[in-house]
């Protein structure tokens, strides 16, 4: 139950912000390329803020394990100061480089972008991993493990989740909806304080964000009642949302729609044009037959591989060295295949689909009918996707049949979650691929950019410690549950789905609001 809980929880507190924005879009015309700002500055001022918490704590001055007392008052102030100026002036920066952002709208769209890929950062790629680590670690004698007394003592308080009602899962979410009101607050502090040109609302913002993360770190610390911290929380924000009330309500008024307009039929037109087109240029059957192809000759390969190798003429010798082949070698086979050229396949078949059109001004005919922007460039995502679906099911019956009659029994649920994990990791380069040819004018220059960003995703997996939150780790993923021909939590992977969601949420986010702001 507690599995079920947080997984709907993580699932809405990501969904909640898209809704947010999706409401605030429509009621003002405020382009997704704020959110986009928005995210940046939150990703922008944490790459400054981790570092400084960890130098201020190697030199003493930020508590890393406060025993009490003054100690617990120290990190607080210290710990709120660093979020407030990191954070705040990251933001202030966003609104400098925008010169033209100084409308209400926008800043309600910088700060849901802001708070936003925070809530989403947290809740599916912290929270999730941290969730399962203690599924893993709930019936294991934790004394046996090579813990210090403090982490042993973190746990034993974390793991006091599986002794409280599932309801308890809601708190994070509540949390992080609780400090997406704060961000949109503050970043409508700083942008008063280019309207008015006075630079202490910045100042006042700093301020604000310190009181506000020193009392909620203090009230922790505190061992108040959870539902109790949060109401508490909530109240500090109340003096802001009465500030943003009154000074900005002769904005809203100017500003609303009176009319909302209804967009969604326009996007399934837009859809089904790119599905027809699609299917014209036989894009369709290639990737169809590509996807084919991997399902059926990764257990051929698997299975004749030792009878090609005994077949040639010098090689008869290694023929008994090779092992006896099996199921787990032909769902190996079909991983390897897609690591090889799958995100290949992504770049070739999205590379044009934006950068062509503008290069044979196609573009400019299809917007000058009423058609949205985000429409547009949503519908070749949506339909790119539904092709590498239609692919990946294709590959999967043929897979599964041709490895039952090769090497008998082998689990369905086992190659479906297989190749659910590899559609989501190829999503990811199609995402990649969307923004590229969005960027672009032609096609040389979008596949040039693809490529860049499918390198940097798969170099990612790379890199130490953070390898696995890539989402080039949902590869290994594959490769473990493909070894065990079972799933396992202690090999699974949330960290890295949670990452690759965000990733092409973050993508398409920037795709459409980069689209919005160019001129055709």
């Amino acid at each position: 139950m507690h599995a079920i809980a947080y997984t709907i929880v993580i699932i809405l507190t990501v969904a909640l912000p898209l809704v947010l924005a999706v409401w605030l879009r429509r009621r003002f015309r405020v382009s997704w390329f704020f959110f986009g700002v928005g995210a940046l500055t939150f990703i922008g001022s944490q790459v400054v803020h981790l570092p400084l918490n960890e130098f201020l704590s190697k030199v003493g001055i930020l508590p890393a394990a406060p025993e009490g007392g003054w100690q617990i008052t120290q990190m607080a102030l210290i710990a709120g100061l660093t979020a407030g100026v990191c954070e705040e002036l990251a933001r202030t920066v966003g609104y400098a480089l925008l010169k033209r952002a100084r409308k209400l709208e926008e800043g309600l769209m910088l700060g849901i972008g802001h708070g936003g890929v925070e809530a989403m950062i947290l809740m599916s790629i912290l929270t999730a991993g941290t969730v399962i680590q203690l599924f893993m670690l709930r019936d294991v004698d934790l004394s046996t493990m090579d813990f210090s007394a403090q982490q042993l003592a973190y746990i034993a308080d974390q793991m006091k989740m599986f002794e409280q009602s599932p309801l308890q899962a809601v708190l994070p979410m509540l949390e992080r909806m609780i400090a997406m009101g704060l961000h949109v607050i503050l970043s409508l502090m700083v942008l008063y304080a280019f309207q008015k040109r006075n630079a202490m609302w910045v100042v006042a913002a700093i301020l604000y964000h310190a009181i506000v993360d020193m009392g909620a770190v203090l009230l922790h610390y505190q061992a108040v009642n959870n539902w109790l911290l949060e109401g508490l929380f909530f109240a500090m924000l109340i003096p802001g949302v009465f500030w943003a009330f009154f000074t900005f309500r002769p904005q809203w008024r100017t500003s609303v729609l009176k009319r909302v307009p209804v967009e969604w039929g326009l996007f399934w037109q837009s859809l089904r044009k790119e599905l027809i087109q699609l299917w014209r240029t036989k894009m369709v059957l290639v990737v169809v037959g590509v996807f084919a192809l991997f399902g059926m000759m990764s257990p051929l390969l698997a299975y004749f591989t030792p009878q090609i190798i005994g077949s040639m003429e010098g090689a008869e010798m290694f023929k008994d060295l090779i092992p006896t082949p099996s199921a787990k070698d032909a769902m190996d086979q079909f991983v390897k295949n897609l690591s090889q050229f799958g995100f290949l396949i992504a770049i070739l078949v999205g590379m044009g689909r934006v950068a062509g059109e503008k290069e044979k001004g196609i573009t400019e005919m299809i917007l000058h009918k009423p058609l949205p922007r985000w429409a547009y460039i949503l519908s070749k995502f949506v339909a790119q996707m539904l092709i590498f679906l239609a692919g990946f099911i294709i590959a999967e019956i043929l897979g599964y049949v041709y490895t039952i009659y090769l090497f008998g029994e082998v689990s369905l649920g086992v190659f479906t979650l297989i190749n659910l994990l590899l559609f989501v990791w190829l999503m990811c380069f199609s995402a990649v691929t969307l923004l590229g040819s969005t960027v672009t004018r032609s096609i040389g220059a979008a596949a040039g950019v693809s490529l860049a960003g499918a390198v940097v995703i798969m170099v990612t997996g790379q890199i130490p410690q953070y390898g696995m939150i890539s989402p080039q780790a949902l590869m290994g993923w594959a490769a473990a549950i493909s070894a065990e021909q079972a799933v396992l939590l202690q090999s699974s992977n949330f960290t890295a789905l949670g990452t690759s969601v965000v990733l092409i949420i973050l993508l398409l986010i920037w795709s459409v609001g980069l689209f919005e702001r160019q001129e055709i």
